[in-house]
């Protein structure tokens, strides 16, 4: 969550019991719309709106800053800091500087402003990116907000207030936590959102929630607590039906929320009980780090294992492009629609996956399936899916988990890519021979850019349309994609 501080001029500027200009009405909206903001205000902002000389303007400004958050403690701005800025006895000279000082102490991550004297005090120490005007901080963070992670089509985000307490999914989590209702319901008049799903009849079938927690976190109640940092939280995950790896599609999500937010730590408290949800966790890199106690429902205490996982480790979804193989893999549009169906305008989705019963969409573990010839796919090599017919892009990265070949029926071909491929049994009979090859890979991303023909022509990548995989040989080539991806 971004702590951003508001500067006086524009507290009187927002406040103002007049015409508010249209401009700051979109801030205002942006800013309290979102979960991803937290406005506060310096205490010396208080002092400064006691100078208005109108008694009743200054009433009115007094009252309406009560519902804002206030900075706790500040640090002061010290002398150097003040010869640095400039800084002349005028009260409000003092105040600004004060102001100023917070952002450069890391107290809050932005300042809004309108004040122009403030904006050159900040250039003159480099933080004029983070001292903004109404039109800078409505630019960033309009971009902020246009951020989404993708979901398959059958999950969807949602206000809490919108997603059915009473159902009966909820019951379990009434056993295990003491107060859960009162918890989601404060947490709904909060505003907070989930991810959720719903089965044929419009029962709750996944629900996950997640928090953004900063350095001023208690963690007091963990057997070693946590240093202070920012880091992301699974406050709440469970999936009714555990057979159409629903569980994968949430760690995906889970997994681009943390990079969304430039977030390196994610951790979830687990039941012991909880055999499958630790072993899915343990799978995606989570690793056991200590203990706390839970009050269950019935008011007796249980332990929960806290689980971590770094987003730098060297676990999904991190890859190194350093000595790997990079092919070029053409997939039919049919197909791609199928196995990748984040890419997808949603109205071209099948009805499996609108539903989540496509196993093969939901899971991060995917098949391939091909007649090449070719032994040079490895473990951890680069695969870079090309959509062909109408998109002729490159869409989607995957890394190789592992290849397999020489496979003595399509019906054992069929059993070993079970779950992971969109090819039928009927389907694989038709194409079976015995130059078959099964390729088992993890789903890394989905390109926000997809690569064009065009642009893979230009750049001397492919020479024509793939019909088969393509090995990129040239490190130049390599280096090229790595460019356009990154």
């Amino acid at each position: 969550m971004l702590k951003i501080l508001l500067d006086t001029n524009l507290l009187i500027y927002r406040e103002e019991h007049a015409v508010i200009d249209e401009k700051v009405l979109k801030l205002t909206k942006i800013l309290y719309d979102s979960n991803r903001f937290r406005m506060v205000i310096h205490p010396l902002t208080i002092e400064d709106l006691r100078h208005i000389k109108n008694e009743k303007e200054r009433k009115i400004f007094l009252n309406k800053i009560k519902i804002y958050e206030k900075l706790d403690k500040p640090p002061k701005a010290t002398s150097k800091f003040n010869n640095n800025v400039g800084c002349s006895k005028i009260p409000n000279d003092i105040i600004d500087n004060n102001i100023l000082y917070v952002v450069y102490k890391n107290c809050v991550h932005y300042l809004i402003t309108n004040d122009n004297k403030l904006k050159k005090k900040a250039k003159k120490i480099n933080l004029d990116d983070r001292v903004l005007n109404i039109d800078q901080a409505i630019e960033l963070f309009n971009n902020e907000e246009s951020k989404e992670t993708r979901t398959p089509a059958f999950i969807k985000i949602d206000y809490l207030y919108n997603i059915e307490l009473n159902d009966s999914f909820f019951n379990s989590l009434r056993l295990d936590y003491k107060d859960f209702d009162e918890w989601y319901i404060t947490k709904s008049r909060n505003g907070k959102k989930a991810y959720v799903s719903y089965d044929e009849n419009g029962k709750i079938g996944s629900f996950l929630m997640l928090k953004i927690e900063d350095e001023n976190e208690n963690y007091s109640k963990f057997k070693i607590p946590f240093e202070k940092n920012k880091r992301l939280k699974i406050s709440t995950f469970k999936v009714a039906n555990t057979g159409n790896k629903i569980g994968e599609a949430y760690i995906k999500i889970i997994l681009e929320e943390a990079k969304l937010n430039n977030l390196n730590e994610i951790y979830v408290t687990v039941f012991k009980k909880q055999k499958e949800l630790i072993h899915l966790f343990e799978e995606y890199g989570f690793n056991y780090k200590t203990t706390k106690m839970t009050e269950r429902g019935d008011s007796t205490l249980e332990e929960e294992f806290v689980y971590v996982k770094h987003m730098d480790d060297d676990t999904y979804p991190n890859f190194d492009w350093k000595n790997r193989n990079v092919f070029i893999v053409p997939i039919r549009q049919k197909y791609h629609e199928m196995l990748f169906p984040e890419s997808e305008n949603k109205l071209q989705l099948s009805f499996g996956d609108i539903k989540g019963i496509n196993s093969y969409s939901n899971s991060i573990k995917k098949a391939y399936i091909c007649k090449s010839p070719s032994k040079q796919i490895l473990n951890g090599d680069i695969l870079l899916f090309y959509a062909s017919e109408q998109k002729k892009a490159i869409t989607t990265i995957g890394i190789v988990d592992n290849v397999f070949s020489n496979f003595n029926s399509p019906e054992e071909l069929f059993n070993m890519a079970r779950k992971r491929t969109v090819y039928t049994l009927e389907e694989i009979k038709e194409n079976y021979s015995i130059t078959s090859k099964l390729i088992l890979f993890k789903y890394y991303k989905i390109l926000d850019m997809p690569i064009t023909y065009r642009e893979l022509i230009e750049k001397g990548i492919l020479k024509s349309a793939p019909m088969s995989i393509v090995k990129i040989d040239s490190e130049n080539l390599k280096e090229k994609i790595r460019k356009i991806i990154n």
